[in-house]
Order: structure tokens, then sequence, then C-alpha cells
């Protein structure tokens, strides 16, 4: 998520349309992020679900997944999943293997391999 990505929210009917801050059960595409800028994504979750959406539409997004607000915690817990899994393995190969065992039914594997590639150098 660059430092542009903006959200839309309507209070009335209880929606975010959140752009590249939420994924909805797609692997993150964090090959551009760095710590710093992953820590400003945490930031942006959580100004996110302080509007205490009733649907979230994620810019990314498993078409076989609901709009449910509950993708901004996945979607955080994601990104902490990868700050701790990148910090226990050495190689490109064993972030990526560590991050699909926690996230195994992920789609977009290829975002997952790009974003590990980009960490593990």
């Amino acid at each position: 998520m660059g430092p542009d990505t903006t959200c839309l929210h309507v209070p009335s009917i209880g929606l975010v349309v959140a752009g590249d801050a939420v994924y909805n059960d797609v692997h993150l595409y964090l090959a551009e992020s760095r710590p710093e800028g992953r820590r400003a994504w945490l930031d942006a979750l959580d100004t996110i679900a302080a509007l205490e959406p009733e649907a979230v539409v994620a810019g990314h997004k498993n078409p076989d997944r609901p709009d449910d607000p509950k993708a901004i915690a996945e979607t955080r817990r994601y990104i902490h999943d990868f700050e701790a899994v990148a910090g226990q393995t050495k190689t490109t190969l064993d972030l990526y293997r560590g991050m699909l065992e926690l996230h195994p039914g992920r789609v977009n594997q290829g975002a997952l391999w790009g974003s590990a590639r980009s960490a593990k150098g």
C-alpha cells in the first residue's frame, strides 16, 4: 500500500470501500512496502477499524468471500505474520513457505513470492 491510498466511508450505510488498504483472502503485495511502510499500513487499518463499518469492500478480494469487516483484522494479522516470519527466516523460499503455512487458503501466491523476494533480496 502506497502513501497515496485512500478509502471511502459512507457512514449512513456503514460502508467502507478500502482500496489497497484491506485485502480479503488474498496474499498481500508487500514487495514495495518496507517495514516503516507496513507500520503506516497498520495505522491505516486502525483508522478504518475505528469507523466501525458494517461492510468493507477490499481492493483485493477473493470473489467467493463476503465484504466482511473482519478482513481488516485479517489484513493486520497477515502484516504481523509477515514481519515475524521475515525475522525468523533467512531465504526467500523459507519466508514464502512460512507464510503459506500460516495463510494456506489465500489466493494470489505470486504476490507472496514477490513480497518474499523483496524482503530477502
